[in-house]
């Protein structure tokens, strides 16, 4: 194996390093390839947009153990022990969070071939699968709704053992150790996508990288001692083979009621523990008989018409507070579009309809809607990614995979009623109102409508082949003619009458 000549290197790097603080000091303008080509890794990386800020006070504000209240200092008496303030941080992001996730992608979006290859269309459905796309969509959208951003790479790689093509979908994120850094023109196209994380190199020192990714190339860059080490590499796919997910944080607009509902439910928990013990109130001569050798606390005397002793009662819920409680509740969940799927709320919904339970949940389906308007078109580039993809995978397919057209939609958070959809359907069609393919596509229970078309077809046919056969059989056997024949033969008969006549 050849020894790379590493002093050839350093000094390059050393070179190129120098070379491109001398254009950065003389005001060179250059544009994000131009820097990725000349190696100047650090300022084509603050060419992109950089999200951190809100990224990471999102990741805060989602682990409850970050909250504000958790820094509410502990008390500290003079001759006593300290006090551990209560501390109730709630999971309110995470349960905004997880509803908002569950009325978008609870069931798998639904995918429908409106033009190509059935075969194709099956090759698409089978990455899908081999993916665990739609886990990974789930995934995404949690973290994406959590930190306001996250990012899927379908990572391409050759085997250098076997020297084939492989293949993995990674969800990028900052809580999964990466770093964002999407790069869009002035009409909001992606036109670079770059991730950093770290990695230890062969002294096993750990080291800043950068995988960076344009429609023509893949760039793998590498800091070194000076400089950086830039391999790149052809795209195969013609495409960014990253879908960069971002929206606001699912909670967000409702930060201070947050804060202080859990304010307030601490404040009651210290009450409590003030509290919680007895707490005996009295005038120093009530006090002082409790001590007394011949009473042992049994008998307590009184000896003023001032004189008192009695318990000191805690102070009594206030109405104010409840109120405050209950309408920070139903504010932040109103506020974020929420529905409460608190256990005596959803008593009795079974019984519901479909329709019925849609309008129950209303608030839950208009956040639905919103997000449909930022994750369909991502979804739609995604599935574009994929298919190119597909063309460098099976080249032999690339012609079948190029017609093909696919659409898709989010499916309903509930399920839909599919036995009155289908009767629907099929009145529909034997009504005449749609026509056969039209009805197998609306049905969507194959992967091969075309197919199945013909299918269908074929044992129409061979049923009326069948009943033909069992009638002539049945005649044969009792030595009647279907009414069929007799018509024909009357028809015939007729006729020929007739001709004679004439």
């Amino acid at each position: 194996m050849a020894v790379p000549n590493t002093s050839s290197t350093y000094v390059n790097n050393i070179a190129t390093f120098f070379r491109n603080v001398t254009l950065n000091a003389i005001g060179i303008e250059r544009n994000f390839y131009q820097l990725m080509e000349d190696k100047d890794v650090h300022h084509a990386i603050g060419m992109c947009e950089n999200n951190e800020t809100d990224v990471d006070n999102a990741i805060s504000e989602y682990n409850p153990q970050l909250h504000k209240v958790m820094r509410t200092p502990n008390k500290y008496p003079s001759g006593r022990s300290p006090y551990i303030t209560c501390k109730h941080p709630r999971t309110r992001q995470k349960y905004i969070n997880e509803v908002e996730l569950f009325f978008l992608l609870n069931n798998p979006i639904k995918w429908k071939k409106t033009a190509g290859d059935d075969e194709a269309f099956e090759l698409f459905q089978q990455f899908l699968k081999d993916s665990r796309f739609n886990s990974k969509m789930r995934k995404v959208k949690r973290l994406a709704g959590s930190e306001t951003e996250c990012a899927k790479l379908y990572h391409i790689a050759r085997n250098e053992k076997t020297d084939e093509v492989e293949w993995q979908v990674v969800v990028l994120s900052r809580s999964t150790g990466y770093m964002l850094r999407p790069l869009f023109d002035q009409f909001g196209n992606l036109v670079a996508f770059a991730y950093g994380y770290k990695r230890k190199n062969s002294l096993g020192r750990t080291v800043q990288c950068w995988g960076v990714q344009t429609p023509e190339i893949i760039y793998d860059c590498e800091k070194q001692s000076i400089g950086w080490k830039v391999e790149q590499y052809p795209n195969p796919t013609g495409k960014i083979n990253v879908i960069y997910y971002k929206q606001e944080k699912a909670w967000a607009g409702v930060e201070p009621r947050i804060d202080r509902e859990e304010e307030l439910d601490s404040k009651i928990g210290d009450t409590n523990n003030y509290f919680a013990d007895p707490v005996l109130m009295g005038t120093a001569d009530a006090i002082k008989s409790i001590y007394s050798p011949e009473t042992r606390g049994k008998l307590v005397r009184l000896t003023g018409e001032k004189s008192r002793l009695e318990y000191l009662n805690p102070p009594q819920a206030s109405g104010l507070r409840a109120e405050e409680k209950k309408d920070l509740n139903d504010s932040i969940l109103f506020d974020t579009f929420t529905p409460d799927f608190a256990f005596d709320k959803l008593r009795g919904l079974g019984t519901l309809s479909g329709k019925a339970i849609k309008n129950t949940f209303i608030l839950g389906f208009i956040k639905r809607a919103k997000n449909i308007e930022i994750y369909e078109e991502l979804v739609d580039r995604e599935k574009n990614v994929i298919i190119e993809l597909l063309k460098f995978l099976y080249p032999k397919m690339a012609a079948k995979l190029s017609e093909l057209r696919i659409e898709f939609e989010f499916a309903e958070p509930f399920g839909e009623d599919e036995q009155a959809m289908w009767s629907a359907i099929s009145n529909l069609y034997k009504s005449g109102l749609i026509s056969l393919e039209t009805a197998v596509e609306m049905l969507a229970l194959t992967k091969a409508p075309e197919e199945e078309i013909d299918r269908i077809r074929m044992q129409d046919i061979e049923r009326t082949l069948d009943g033909e056969e069992a009638k002539e059989e049945k005649a044969q056997e009792t030595g009647v003619k279907p009414i069929e024949e007799e018509q024909e033969e009357s028809v015939s008969e007729s006729a020929s009458e007739t001709e004679e006549t004439a």
